[in-house]
This record gives C-alpha cells, structure tokens and sequence, in this order.
C-alpha cells in the first residue's frame, strides 16, 4: 500500500506511478479512515515531499497515529516498509528524521529513496520556482528515476539512495525546526481585488483549510503550507502577506491525473 501526501502535484505523480507499477493500492494520508484501514498484504510504501529540509509534521503525525497495534501486525507479517521523498534540490537529514519516526514505532525502514522535481515553495526572500528550462529538465528525468525505484523496490533492495546536500545538519536541525514553528503562519494568507471566486483555492486544498465565503476563499487554521492554494490560482490571486506577490507559480503539468481528483 502507498500511503502519500502532495500539495501541489509532485508526489501525486510519483506516488501514483509507483503504486501502478508495483500494483499496490495508493491512499492519500490526509483521507485515510485509521480506524477501519485494514493491513496491508503486500509492502508499505510512504510518499511525501521534503519540506525545508525534514518530514511534514503531517506525516511524522500520521505515522504515529497509526499506532502500535498497527505497526505490530505490519511486523507480525514481515511487510517491507519503504520511503520516497520528493524534493526540490535535496533532502539534508530528512532520511533521519522519517528513520525515527518509524523506530518509534518498532519498524526498520528497509529503503530510503528521493525524486528531485520542480521547486514549489515560495515563501521566503530568496525562494521561487524554477526557470521553466529547469523545470522541464528535472520532469525529462523523474519518470527514469522513479522506475529505477520501482525495480529496486520489486528487488527488496536494502539502501539509502538519496541527495542530501550541503551543510544538511544545519539545514535540517536549525532550519527545519524554525520552520515548524515559524514557517507556517495560516493568518497571512490573503486573496487580492483580482480573485474571479473560481473556487480552484479551496478544491485543492488537501486539508480542507480553504473554504468559499461570499465568493471569496478564507483559510482556517489546519494550513500545512503545502501552497496548493497558491500555485492553482488562475490569477495569482491567492498571497501570502507580500512576500509572494512577485514569485512564479508551479503545478505538476498531470496528464493522467486531473487537478481536482489528485488527492482521490
């Protein structure tokens, strides 16, 4: 079973890819029922986008929800339990810290894998899309290297095949944690005199933050800064304070996959 979770496409594409080519089921973390999911008979795959250099609280969440009746069973069958990580540029410590989550729960992860995709976070000076050659580079390649971890996976192989980066211990234990605690700020999130009420905003969005109130979208408080809301608008409409009024916009061009079914 591949568990995943995507904001903005990235790992919906991978995610998907992998379940059809090992023929597991794929569920979407955030729309899993814990308490009536069964356990798996085949290998346990998770899916998930690195988020400044570490594991999405939401994941680390999910994962201990589970439980340890859950995690018991998957051990008492012998499933292997993988992990693919998407990401920009680099994953720093992330493979630690998914590692540990997972210890914490009594199972040994038997692979750690990274997908290198398209730049989405925009929130900070300094961060932006990429340029559009770069962005068509890294999709030529990702289809070769999710297939290179699908055959390793059917294999069983036991490795860590990752790209971390530079100076990844300060990135991943001095960064990651001001962004869990900084980083995500729901209140900031605006809509401009530009918004056409498509509604695209809130349809997208993973956690059902977003909603339409007389027209316009308002953001809750469960926001995970998975910027869906942002990239989908037609009209760059949707902002965050205004550090995004000037940046790009990005969204897995999915062929197969529509945008509003990519969390099904």
């Amino acid at each position: 079973m591949v568990f995943y979770f995507s904001g903005t496409g990235n790992t919906t594409f991978v995610a998907t890819t992998l379940s059809n080519f090992l023929n597991i089921p794929l569920r979407f973390i955030p729309e899993t029922e814990i308490s009536t999911l069964d356990i798996p008979s085949e290998r346990i795959l998770i899916v998930f986008p690195v988020y400044s250099w570490g594991v999405p609280p939401l994941v680390s969440k999910f994962i201990k929800d589970l439980g340890k009746d859950f995690w018991e069973k998957v051990k008492a069958k012998d499933l292997s339990v993988d992990c693919v990580m998407t990401c920009g540029d680099e994953v720093a410590l992330a493979p630690e810290m998914i590692t540990k989550d997972l210890w914490n729960q009594g199972i040994e992860l038997t692979s750690i894998w990274s997908v290198i995709m398209p730049n989405n976070y925009v929130l900070l000076p300094g961060f932006d899309v990429d340029p559009i050659e770069v962005e068509k580079s890294k999709l030529a390649a990702c289809e070769g290297r999710i297939l290179e971890i699908a055959q390793a996976l059917n294999r069983g192989e036991k490795r860590i095949d990752v790209t971390r980066g530079k100076i990844a211990w300060l990135k991943s234990r001095i960064v990651f944690p001001l962004f869990k605690k900084w980083g995500i700020f729901p209140k900031n999130w605006h809509y401009s005199d530009s918004c056409i009420s498509c509604g695209k905003c809130a349809n997208i969005c993973p956690l059902i933050n977003v909603k339409m109130e007389n027209g316009h979208p308002k953001w809750g408080n469960r926001c995970c800064s998975c910027l869906g809301c942002y990239h989908v608008c037609p009209v760059h409409a949707v902002e965050y304070g205004k550090e995004t009024q000037k940046k790009g916009q990005y969204l897995f061009p999915l062929k197969k996959i529509s945008l509003r079914n990519c969390h099904k």
